[in-house]
């Protein structure tokens, strides 16, 4: 049984992006400890380590570009940007934006693919096997070159 509670003002407070980060990462550390499945504990993680990385990047290139947010179609949108328009040289910025639309497929496979394909199947071999600590890495060799900027 499900009990539907009203959302109360204290329920919501400003976050960091890191701050889903960290949530996936002691997930990941406790999931053993959970009574929830491997398969909804470990998308919940994809889906974690893709929005602290999405929201960081978001909010670092409002700040520190020309970039513009608005809601629809943002995700490629900032993916595009980043390509074309980065902070970095043509190479790293490629590097980048590959690296953010892996973590982007992670994301949507966990969100709405609720069935894995069948083995040796087309979908089954565009599906991405990515496992978690190689998405938490590829997380890192994202943000921190951004990071690396903000001190300069």
């Amino acid at each position: 049984m499900v009990i539907i509670m009203k959302s109360r003002e204290n329920d919501f407070e400003d976050i960091e992006p890191i701050e889903f980060y960290k949530l996936a990462n002691e997930l990941n550390e406790i999931k053993k400890d959970l009574n929830s499945t491997n398969a909804s504990i470990n998308r919940t993680i994809y889906m974690r380590i893709y929005y602290a990385v999405f929201l960081f990047l978001r909010e670092w290139m409002k700040k520190f570009t020309d970039y513009q947010s608005w809601p629809k179609g943002e995700h490629k949108r900032l993916a595009k940007y980043i390509r074309f328009h980065g902070p970095f040289d043509n190479e790293t910025n490629e590097i980048i934006y590959r690296k953010l639309i892996r973590l982007k497929k992670l994301r949507n496979q966990s969100d709405y693919k609720l069935e894995v394909p069948e083995k040796n199947s087309p979908k089954y071999n565009r599906w991405d096997f990515t496992s978690i600590n190689e998405a938490f890495q590829i997380a890192e060799d994202i943000v921190i070159p951004f990071k690396g900027l903000q001190t300069n």
